[in-house]
Order: C-alpha cells, then sequence, then structure tokens
C-alpha cells in the first residue's frame, strides 16, 4: 500500500527569485503564512483519522525548502519530530531546488528525519533553463541527484517539458538524465502558461507558445514509457486539479486537464494498439483485450481511444478484458494473428526504444 502523504504547501517560501512560468499561490491555493507547529500537528492528526491503516509521510512542498532560514526549517521539522517518535508518521520529504543541497544542509536534514528530497529539476538544457530564469545549470541539477542518492535520501526528480526553447527531443533527454543520474521517483508536469507570471506576459505578446493538451499528451506519454523501461515510478502527471486552476482565466494556454495523468495513460496504450496493429496483415476482425484493472485506460478518457481508433481505420468497437493479461499488456487479435504486447516492453516509440 502506498504512504499516505499528508501535504503542507509552502509558496514561494526560500526561493531566491521568481522563475518565469511560477504562479504558486495559484497552484497551491495556498495563500498563508508558513503553518505553525499546532497547524501541522492538527492536520495531521486530521489525516491519520481518515486513513488510520496506511504508513504515513509529512511532505513540505513548493517553494525551496533548505533555502528557508534555518530557523524556519528547524521549526517546521520539529513540528513533526514528536509524531514521528510517537510511530504516527514515517518520515518526512522535501522539494527544493539542485542549488542548494550542500553536505551541511543534507546533514541537518538526515538529523530532522527527512528521508525523501524531490529537486526541481524542471529540464536538463541549459538553454531552457536560462530562458525560464531558473538560476542555476543542468550539471547542478545531475550533481544534486548524485549527491543526495549517496547520501541515503530517496531521491525524486520533478520535470517540467514545453518550457521556452524545450523541445519533445530535450524532454526525452531529460528523462533519459536523471534516470541516469539516480532519481528514484519523477513528477512530470508539462507546462502551461498561468496569469500573473512572466511566461504569461511572453504569451500575450505571441513570444511563446506552449505545447496544446494533445501535443502535450503525446510527449508525456513518450516520457512516460522511458520511466516504465527504467522501471521508475512516476507518482504525478500534471499540476493538481485545485479549484483556482479552474477558475476562468487562470490558465491561459498549455497542457492541462483534471485528469490529465489518466489522459497519458490512455495514450501510452492507444499507441501501443496502433504498433500491434502495424504488424498485423488484416485488420478485420479485430479484438483488443487487456487486464481489467486497466480497461478505463486502454478505453480512454470516454472511450476516446476506441473513437480514435476507429478514426484511424482500426475496426476495434469494444475493449474485452483478460485476467491472464498482465496489467501492463495488451492483445490484439483476429481469426488469423495474435498479438500480445506491453507497454513498457514493446518497441512502441523510437526515441524511448533507443534509450
Amino acid at each position: 500500500m502506498r504512504p499516505l502523504i499528508i501535504p503542507f504547501f509552502i509558496p514561494h517560501a526560500g526561493c531566491p527569485h521568481t522563475c518565469l512560468f511560477c504562479n504558486q499561490h495559484l497552484i497551491s491555493g495556498v495563500e498563508q503564512d508558513l503553518p505553525s507547529a499546532e497547524l501541522i500537528q492538527e492536520t495531521v492528526q486530521q489525516w491519520l483519522a481518515r486513513s488510520p491503516d496506511r504508513a504515513a509521510e509529512v511532505a513540505f512542498y513548493g517553494g525551496s525548502f533548505t533555502l528557508l532560514p534555518r530557523k524556519q526549517q528547524e521549526q517546521l521539522l520539529g513540528a513533526v519530530q514528536p509524531l514521528i517518535v510517537q510511530q504516527k508518521i514515517k518520515n518526512i520529504r522535501i522539494s527544493t531546488r539542485p542549488d542548494a543541497l550542500n553536505e551541511v544542509v543534507l546533514a541537518f536534514l538526515a538529523d530532522h528525519k527527512v528521508a525523501a528530497i524531490e529537486i526541481g529539476v524542471q529540464s536538463l538544457d541549459d538553454q531552457v533553463l536560462l530562458l525560464s530564469k531558473r538560476g542555476h545549470t543542468a550539471a547542478e541539477s545531475l550533481a544534486a541527484i548524485q549527491r543526495v542518492k549517496a547520501a541515503g535520501f530517496q531521491v525524486g526528480a520533478q520535470l517540467l517539458p514545453g518550457l521556452p526553447g524545450d523541445t519533445r527531443e530535450k524532454a526525452l533527454d531529460s528523462i533519459k538524465g536523471v534516470i541516469a543520474a539516480g532519481a528514484e521517483f519523477v513528477r512530470i508536469y508539462p507546462a502551461v502558461v498561468l496569469s500573473d507570471t512572466a511566461l504569461a506576459d511572453k504569451f500575450k505578446a505571441g513570444q511563446f507558445q506552449p505545447p496544446d493538451l494533445e501535443q502535450g499528451v503525446k510527449n508525456c506519454a513518450q516520457m512516460l514509457h522511458l520511466c516504465l523501461r527504467a522501471g521508475i515510478p512516476v507518482i504525478r502527471i500534471g499540476l493538481q486539479a485545485e479549484e483556482g486552476l479552474s477558475a476562468e482565466g487562470t490558465i491561459l494556454a498549455g497542457c492541462w486537464h483534471p485528469a490529465l495523468g489518466q489522459l497519458v495513460k490512455a495514450q501510452l496504450y492507444y499507441d501501443l494498439v496502433v504498433t500491434l496493429a502495424s504488424q498485423i496483415v488484416s485488420t478485420e476482425g479485430l479484438q483488443l483485450a487487456c487486464h481489467p484493472d486497466r480497461l478505463s485506460e486502454v478505453q480512454g478518457h470516454a472511450r476516446s481511444n476506441l473513437t480514435h481508433w476507429q478514426q484511424s481505420g482500426l475496426s476495434i468497437r469494444k475493449v474485452q478484458t483478460d485476467a491472464s493479461l498482465q496489467p501492463d499488456q495488451v492483445c490484439l487479435s483476429n481469426l488469423q494473428q495474435k498479438n500480445t504486447g506491453s507497454i513498457i516492453n514493446s518497441c512502441i516509440y523510437k526515441e524511448t526504444y533507443d534509450a
């Protein structure tokens, strides 16, 4: 069972500057100051009461945790220590910048029971980082991943494909790079243009156009495929559907949908079936089967995959379930042939297969 993550958002806290794309108050839906020790402990108790049988972690998201004044870091982490002693909380995770993770910082975090560190890599292309005003290089991100992992922490990478100067190839190279450096999990947040950001100003001036939902989903499917092949969990695709993001005028452009993760997984299954169909001599009388737990993903959001397969000339009108298949597999067959493929092991995309 996956651990229960109890999140506390500290938007922009500790950040040395505001990146081109960032408006964390909109992303998190949080406007207040840093949470007090009392609020942290009360919130944890409320979450535990709803899920008493799950191992729990406290997470401090948003901002750059390790660039907060040390006293504030001690206050936030200190509020969780009694809960760890009481075995109500297993450990703590934080998110921060790659250039704020030296050996002294890591020793402090280890002393305060931090177990997982998520690093805001965004891209491993220096031009993309420069245009986004990140203030660090790709080399610093790679070194930070390696340093954090060597210090005994679980390390994750947050990537943001589709920023100014980015391409699908650069985004795939970024995934390959963080995996090679030792990232143990990944979050993928395809670029969106949020109101009240410098990126919004560029968009309105016609100087930037991010990938739209359709193209962004296709790009993310290839990124997900790379992670699946490497055995690296992708724990989030797309921004959380907070109330603020749904308000009119909040997201001006880009790849966003409240069920983006499902769309990306459905795209991966769609592309797998197209690949299998290309290996069948006749596409008449096709039957498609999948594991029962993956039916909704194979059919697609609102059964969109069925519609798109038929529009592309594949006569697949329904998806059958077959418990003998693995969750990552589908079986496409007719009277003459039977093809079984996997979203992990099959050669769906040349860019990922060559990784």
